[in-house]
């Protein structure tokens, strides 16, 4: 009996497919976007060769109109084989569709990923002056596009009000926030390792995150949607410097306007999931 070919490639391509899902996380989904439309490529490949095969054992029951003249055996052997290349028809068919589906949600996040990139382009654009004056920087940072204004200019020491100074850039922010209705924007408040122990705040936690909520309030009058909008504090445990000399510490007091990612393109996706 004749057996019929598994093709091995796209084996392969399933493979880094089943990786993709199990990671779950935008940035690794974009990483593993190339992979699957290679898999995808050869799968379609490999669907060609099975469609083939299956013609061919058509091909061959149609040419042997006498079947009486052959063996049990042989007829046995020539039947088993067309099931086995139809089966296997499926089985590459199914198996193309489901690749096709992820390759198509990976697309997406592709997609978001580049809107991402043009919207940090625009904010780049729109702070020229304050990031000039040293106000503010605007950088890509986790995949997130990231304004960040140094405590200095917002806050006096163990303070969460707002200076005037600060307070006009944080309403420049604003007003061109306003304008991404369609996108969702976090406050982060940050300090460095020096221990506060007063009534208002009793440690960093809630120094931090009084002062993200001063910024968001100011962000809701500056024309920000509050459902566009929330605050965080992080305390001293996200620093970006070494809190060993003053020059490195002042780094980490800091706030930070984080875009978030648009989390809708994970709905019921199995991309969106951890696996």
């Amino acid at each position: 009996m004749k057996s019929v070919a598994v093709p091995t490639v796209f084996l392969v391509g399933f493979a880094l497919l089943s990786g993709c899902v199990g990671k779950g996380k935008y940035n690794d989904a974009l990483d593993d976007l190339a992979q699957l439309q290679s898999a995808y490529e050869a799968q379609a490949s490999v669907l060609e060769d099975v469609e083939r095969q299956r013609d061919a054992v058509r091909q061959e029951l149609v040419e042997c109109t006498d079947l009486q003249s052959m063996t049990a055996r042989e007829r046995d052997d020539l039947r088993e084989r067309l099931e086995q290349t139809l089966a296997l028809y499926d089985e590459r068919s199914e198996e193309r569709e489901l690749l096709l589906a992820r390759l198509e949600e990976l697309s997406i996040i592709q997609r978001e990923e580049q809107e991402r990139n043009r919207i940090y382009r625009e904010f780049i654009e729109a702070f020229q002056s304050q990031i000039e004056a040293g106000q503010l920087s605007v950088n890509i940072s986790r995949g997130r596009v990231v304004i960040e204004l140094p405590q200095d200019i917002l806050f006096g020491s163990g303070s969460a009000t707002l200076g005037d100074e600060g307070s006009e850039t944080l309403r420049e922010v604003g007003e061109v926030l306003a304008t991404f209705a369609d996108r969702q924007f976090q406050i982060e408040g940050h300090t460095d390792n020096v221990p506060i122990s007063t009534r208002q705040f009793p440690s960093n936690w809630e120094l931090s995150s009084a002062r993200a909520l001063a910024v968001v309030r100011l962000m809701i009058d500056a024309g920000v949607a509050p459902e566009n909008i929330s605050a965080a504090g992080y305390g001293e445990f996200q620093p970006r410097a070494s809190n060993e000399e003053a020059e490195t510490r002042r780094l980490n007091r800091r706030i930070e306007i984080v875009m978030l990612p648009n989390l809708d393109i994970f709905s019921d996706s199995p991309v969106g999931r951890d696996g």
